[in-house]
């Protein structure tokens, strides 16, 4: 919020309504006290008055709104005396002067200026911090990236943000927060979805504000038709996509044929085990698959294919090396 000074005293041989000027030095006195009235009224409605340095921005409009000046009006006719009638003329540039200072204070919430903010809104998002989070509330996820980025910079967060493809039930969601390189810190860093939400998305963030590494977040937006589906989970096993159709323990041929039935193309996995117990998958062509193998899950792949994860089965080879076979990720290239 940004406050607005007075233009000062009246001048030297200012005259008021009670002294003996004419009706010319009425209307200069009146002038100079219509402004002492919109400091009454500003301050009866400025909830922080004790506002931050002003922005640039919020500067120009107010001095726009200073350097207006109220324009000369004849006494009214109407029955009460010159001054009550200069009231009544007074008060729609009153009443404008307080509206354009509004307008001032609406910006200024979002031009930060001198530090961090602890709030910040744009059409896309809008970001609060609170005592140990971060509240956050997607209004546009197909919004331009640039506007969620200014949004976490402005409270102080050194974030990067891509809007990707996801599945349906994802658009509007926060996916996140992603750390490439580890999160080796103080505190925490994760998402909370929030209910009930009337934006596309509400949740809780958590970061640490002097956290130095890069943090990466996606914003869900519809993909189009045949477009991969983003997505940074890790596979579980005998995750299962298929309403109605448990893949898991099934041969190749007989999803393959499940699949083919409802109109969907198939993506092949093949889901290998290390020695300790831990599992990875590698991308395949369906040459490298046989239809005797054994199906462990399904996940989405796009909104007309299924990525198949497939137990290795006899001729498969030997084990790849994992850092070999990785995946390229929707966030790679932001982390520079």
């Amino acid at each position: 919020m940004y406050g607005y000074r007075s233009p000062g005293p009246l001048a030297p041989g200012a005259q008021t309504a009670g002294g003996d000027a004419g009706a010319a030095g009425v209307l200069d006195d009146r002038d100079g006290g219509s402004m002492n009235d919109i400091d009454n009224l500003v301050r009866a409605i400025d909830p922080a008055p004790h506002a931050p340095e002003q922005g640039p921005g919020a500067r120009e409009l107010r001095a726009a709104i200073t350097a207006t000046s109220l324009p000369r009006r004849r006494l009214s006719w109407l029955a009460g005396g010159g001054t009550h009638g200069l009231g009544r003329a007074r008060w729609p540039v009153l009443i404008s002067a307080v509206t354009a200072l509004a307008a001032a204070v609406a910006i200024g919430v979002g031009l930060p200026s001198g530090g961090p903010a602890i709030e910040y809104a744009n059409a896309a998002v809008s970001v609060k911090k609170a005592d140990d989070h971060f509240s956050v509330a997607i209004t546009d996820p197909a919004a331009d990236y640039r506007r969620f980025e200014e949004a976490f910079r402005a409270i102080g967060l050194n974030v990067r943000v891509k809007v990707i493809p996801v599945a349906p039930d994802e658009v509007g969601k926060l996916i996140g927060p992603i750390v490439p390189e580890g999160f080796t810190w103080h505190g925490s860093v994760g998402v909370q979805t929030v209910t009930p939400c009337a934006s596309a998305f509400c949740g809780k963030v958590w970061i640490p504000t002097d956290f130095p590494g890069r943090v990466v977040f996606g914003v869900g937006r519809p993909a189009r038709p045949g477009e991969p589906y983003a997505n940074d989970d890790d596979y579980s096993p005998a995750d299962e996509s298929l309403e109605g159709y448990k893949v898991h323990g099934k041969t190749v041929a007989v999803v393959r044929a499940e699949l083919h039935r409802r109109g969907l193309k198939a993506g092949y996995r093949l889901l290998w085990s290390y020695r300790d117990g831990g599992f990875f998958d590698q991308p395949v062509t369906v040459d490298r698959v046989k239809d005797d193998w054994i199906v462990d899950g399904s996940r989405d792949h796009s909104s007309d294919a299924v990525d198949l994860y497939v137990v290795p089965g006899p001729g498969a080879g030997p084990v790849p090396d994992p850092l070999k076979v990785g995946t390229p990720h929707w966030y790679d290239g932001l982390t520079d």
